[in-house]
């Protein structure tokens, strides 16, 4: 019982080698009828040129994955020191608004300087904050008069 087993299960084993060798044939000799163009465009897709696997080939879009956050970081960091100034000017006091007005300079000089914001865009929000703070500031105390 257990021989007649070992050899029907060769018998199955030799069968799949058959038909694998059948069926490599059949493959190859379909090969014979295909134009050279339609070859390629097959070796291609099964080839997958289609997708990138190489680390070499991603690192672009690693590098711009990490630099997109980063320039989302400064960004988001310029807007947060300008909303300080709009809200210090809202309030009223120049004594809070100036301060946060250098930090906002900074801030937008610094980006211009890794190209996140255009140079004229960056002097009009300047100018845009400098006109707000200024407006704030007190007047000058009146010179006394001078004694005769």
């Amino acid at each position: 019982s257990l021989s007649t087993a070992l050899c029907r299960s060769g018998e199955r084993n030799m069968q799949r080698t058959w038909l694998g060798l059948l069926l490599a044939c059949l493959a190859g000799s379909a090969n014979a009828f295909m134009s050279p163009a339609a070859l390629s465009a097959r070796s291609a897709c099964v080839q997958g040129v289609g997708a990138v696997t190489m680390t070499a080939a991603t690192k672009p879009q690693r590098t711009n994955e990490r630099r997109r956050a980063y320039n989302k970081m400064y960004k988001s960091k310029m807007k947060t020191l300008i909303k300080r100034v709009e809200v210090a000017v809202e309030s009223g006091d120049y004594a809070v608004a100036s301060p946060f007005l250098s930090d906002a300079f900074s801030a937008i000089d610094k980006n211009v300087k890794r190209n996140l914001v255009h140079k004229n865009t960056a002097a009009r929000k300047k100018s845009q904050l400098a006109l707000k703070v200024k407006a704030l500031e007190p007047a000058p105390a009146p010179a006394p008069a001078p004694a005769l």
